[in-house]
């Protein structure tokens, strides 16, 4: 009774108000006039946005009809809709079909809000991001389409656009993970997509992350380097060294691919397309025990795991290199990715090129007496006086399906290639050069949950790493000297885990993995040209008496099969506490390594966080570094397995503590840490006067990592500072400790951000201190020997630059299946070049006959433009 009440009610209404008739006249009238004449004649009122009534005129001429029909009457001529919501009320729109969607997002545990939350057009890049309350708005959506919401610790959860009200705004509860270790303590730590976790780790989250200084284009191992406790001393992408470790001894992933090569441009670029990386996880220290086989950091990089739901894809240009990205929906279970990128550096020189190349090529020759004193300071000394030929490609696939709600397939494939084709001449000496190196790698993983409280994966890799290196140099048509090396890796592995939350808040997981391990390489060396050398046939390290000449080859396999535990407790004030341990069998040296690992952090307040890590990790796999004097001094790092005598199982044990601070847009966070490493060798660490013999040793590292963070609506500015001693021991080398190669200590950041509608600007400074290096007290110029001073007992200049970065985005609305990026870049703004490396080489003087020894110092990058365009669809 009481609808058909209030349908009567509706239609009584509507026939009286049919009853007021009236005449009109228009003749080319805006339409906004129309309306205003009719409010004054009727008691209706109008409501209408501006925009939507703009441009329209209307001519009409009716006399004695109802308000109705000159209303149907203007939706004829405009193609508006006028929707009398009340008695006395008309609202004017667009006729569409487009939807507008809003919704809150909440914490279903806590019920508090989830800022910076991310809101896609499932299948796509298209979204936005949830405020500070945990609020969102999608505009001109189109009716079937779905949404996607993501925050990182938290089950993804997807909507259709006809589930939302058009008049009420939806509330979102999304639920924690039962298996998560990601759970975010800050939301944009540096910037948006760099969010800080409850295990210490770091995720990077490609889709949102926002511009950093001198970069356009989201690069994993360039954008961590702003986080403090990691840097990269050479200025490349692929030289990370996390809380005072070499790069090596860090564990690198791609789609669970074990990587031994990260760098195009021998490292100055990485080798993995930013525009197919959704995500990557980063720990500087305190990582689950299913990580092993590396002592410093780890760097878990993951390509797209969600099923589009329309094929969408990019393409794009820089200064460097073109590349291009597909995502295909094959349907409503199966998507295919595919990526591929290549330089075009052989056809043509780009400023940023040249740049780059200078500072690869190029380098600054100081001729040097019998003490050791400057002689002769060539600033005009260029290596890169012939010519070069250089290029890089990769390309990534991956194939995803998805049998049931509750299980997941993946196969991931990865090739890259750097080619160079290269050759100088100095005063006397032609040399030629011809490097290549590849990178072959593929993966496959089936996870699920059974029951909602089991997890269950398994994994399976293969990793093929090859560098081949060839070195000529000649005096008019005599070969004066032979270099080569050869280093090749062959890796494959398996993982099988469990994680069982067998109660509220408590989770076990236990794991078992297998790999096995080839390492090969050689180093040839034939400074008279008559390839009278030998392979040495004991597979050791050559100790050179009368000769530089030799031959090393070596080639070792290891086995190694471990299985890992780890005890979970996350209390519901989202704390933390795992408890692990890791024990690894290695066939080479025949025996068992145990690592146990502990991680706690427990917030004493709703702002302030206690936290604190211990572990023990071993590493069976490093990098000699080959100080050769060849006239290229480029990828001179070679893989080779421990032995467990001459290049020992490398071990490190480490502590860190701290507490973090985060209200009201603030983060303060410091974090201390103490490391030794044992196991080092004076080749591993490639000190320019331990050439003679091998020598092992150890480091102590002390540190303290400082950040301090605000964020003013869509403005950051953040400082971070890393104290850093490394502090190495090797008696048979010297008697006292010396500083570390990588003894940096301190390095200091100011970044700024800056978002403004379509555009995004920063700028930043970076100040550390000058690396160490061994001077020279004397030098023989008969025989040619080389008198060094103590170990790393000078320091180069300090070293300092301004980066600077702006970004436009177009192409309408953020929703829009068509848009673009703008941008550009500039490293080193004010081009301070500066020493940032220096070894030394014996040379024969034309004119004297005499040796003479020239130190060669490599330079920071100078001024470095770039330019990059992007189209998505």
């Amino acid at each position: 009774m009481k609808k058909h009440a209030l349908l009567f009610f509706l239609l009584g209404t509507f026939w009286a108000a049919a009853q007021q008739t009236l005449s009109v006249k228009y003749t080319n009238t805006d339409l906004k006039e129309v309306l205003l004449d009719l409010e004054s004649r009727t008691s209706l009122t109008f409501s209408y946005a501006e925009a939507v009534v703009a441009e329209k005129q209307i001519t009409l001429s009716l006399s004695d009809v109802a308000i109705s029909e000159i209303l149907l009457e203007l939706t004829t001529q405009t193609d508006l809709q006028f929707d009398k919501i009340t008695e006395n009320q008309v609202v004017v729109t667009s006729f569409s079909s487009n939807v507008d969607v809003c919704g809150y997002l909440f914490d279903g545990g806590s019920k508090t809000p989830l800022p910076y939350a991310t809101v896609l057009v499932a299948g796509t890049t298209i979204g936005v991001t949830s405020d500070e309350n945990g609020f969102f708005r999608m505009q001109g959506l189109e009716p079937g389409q779905s949404i996607l919401v993501q925050y990182v610790g938290f089950a993804d959860k997807i909507f259709k656009v006809d589930d939302f009200n058009a008049d009420e705004c939806k509330n979102i509860v999304l639920t924690p993970e039962a298996q998560s270790l990601q759970e975010v303590v800050v939301s944009a730590y540096l910037t948006k997509g760099i969010d800080k976790n409850t295990d210490g780790s770091f995720t990077l989250n490609n889709a949102e992350q926002g511009i950093l200084p001198g970069l356009v284009e989201p690069d994993v191992f360039q954008s961590i380097q702003l986080i403090p406790g990691i840097t990269s001393l050479d200025e490349s992408a692929s030289g990370i060294q996390i809380r005072g470790g070499s790069p090596d001894q860090n564990l690198i992933y791609f789609d669970g691919i074990k990587m031994y090569n990260t760098g195009h441009f021998f490292g100055m670029i990485s080798t993995f397309n930013p525009y197919i990386t959704e995500s990557a996880k980063i720990f500087k220290g305190g990582a689950s025990p299913e990580y092993g086989d590396r002592i410093s950091g780890v760097i878990d990089i993951t390509t797209d795991q969600n099923i589009p739901e329309k094929t969408n894809g990019g393409i794009g240009v820089n200064g460097i290199h073109a590349d291009g990205f597909l995502k295909a929906a094959l349907g409503e279970k199966v998507a295919l990715l595919l990526s591929g990128r290549r330089s075009y550096t052989d056809l043509l020189e780009t400023p940023t090129y040249d740049a780059l190349s200078e500072k690869v090529f190029q380098n600054t020759r100081v001729v040097t007496n019998t003490a050791g004193q400057v002689i002769e300071d060539d600033d005009d000394f260029s290596e890169l006086l012939g010519g070069d030929k250089f290029f890089f490609y990769d390309g990534n696939a991956k194939l995803l399906v998805q049998p049931s709600k509750n299980d997941e397939i993946m196969i991931s494939g990865l090739f890259t290639n750097n080619d160079l084709d290269f050759f100088a001449r100095d005063e006397e000496d032609v040399t030629r050069d011809r490097l290549i190196v590849e990178n072959q790698g593929a993966s496959f993983e089936w996870s699920g949950t059974k029951f909602d409280m089991l997890e269950h994966s398994i994994k399976g890799y293969y990793s093929s790493f090859d560098s081949n290196y060839d070195n000529v140099v000649t005096e008019g048509q005599a070969e004066e000297e032979r270099n080569f090396r050869r280093n090749s890796v062959e890796d494959y592995g398996l993982d099988i885990n469990l994680a069982y939350e067998f109660l509220p808040q408590h989770t076990a997981k236990v794991g078992y993995q297998y790999s096995s391990l080839d390492v090969f390489f050689e180093l040839f060396r034939d400074e008279a040209g008559d390839d009278d050398i030998e392979p040495d046939d004991d597979e050791q390290i050559p100790l050179p008496e009368d000769t530089r000449d030799f031959n090393v080859e070596r080639s070792n396999r290891n086995q190694a099969n471990s299985v890992y535990g780890e005890y979970i407790y996350r209390p519901k004030n989202k704390g933390l506490v795992s408890l692990g341990f890791r024990a690894s069998h290695y066939s080479l040296v025949d025996d068992f390594y145990i690592e146990p690992r502990l991680n706690i952090e427990y917030p004493i307040s709703p702002i302030v966080r206690l936290k604190g890590t211990a572990e023990r990790r071993y590493q069976p796999v490093s990098q000699l570094i080959e100080f050769e004097d060849t006239q290229l001094r480029l990828e001179n790092s070679i893989w080779t397995l421990s032995d467990g005598d001459e290049i020992p199982i490398l071990e490190s044990t480490q502590f860190s503590g701290g507490f973090l601070v985060n209200s009201g847009g603030w983060t303060f966070e410091v974090d201390g840490y103490v490391k030794n490493i044992k196991g080092l060798t004076s080749f591993t660490n490639g000190f320019t006067n331990a050439a003679e013999e091998l020598s092992q040793g150890e480091s102590d590292i002390y540190g303290v990592d400082v950040l301090l963070r605000k964020q003013i609506k869509n403005y950051r500015v953040w400082m971070g500072y890393t104290f850093n001693d490394v502090e190495y021991s090797f008696e048979e080398l010297q008697s006292a400790p010396f500083p570390g190669n990588n003894d940096v200590t301190h390095n200091f950041r100011f970044s700024n951000t800056l978002e403004v509608e379509n555009w995004e600007l920063s700028l930043g400074w970076t100040y550390r201190t000058g690396t160490p290096f061994t001077p020279v007290d004397g030098f023989s110029i008969i025989t040619g020997d080389i008198d060094f001073g103590p170990i790393n007992s000078e320091r180069l200049p300090n070293y300092h630059r301004l980066d600077a970065s702006l970004l436009y985005k177009f192409g309408g609305k953020e929703n829009s299946t068509f848009r673009g990026t703008f941008g550009i870049s500039a490293l080193n703004l004010y081009n301070r070049q500066i020493p940032i490396s220096v070894f030394y080489r014996v040379d024969e003087n034309p004119s004297t006959g005499e040796q003479e020894l020239d130190r060669i110092e490599q330079l920071s990058l100078g001024f470095t433009p770039n330019v990059t365009l992007r189209f998505f669809f």
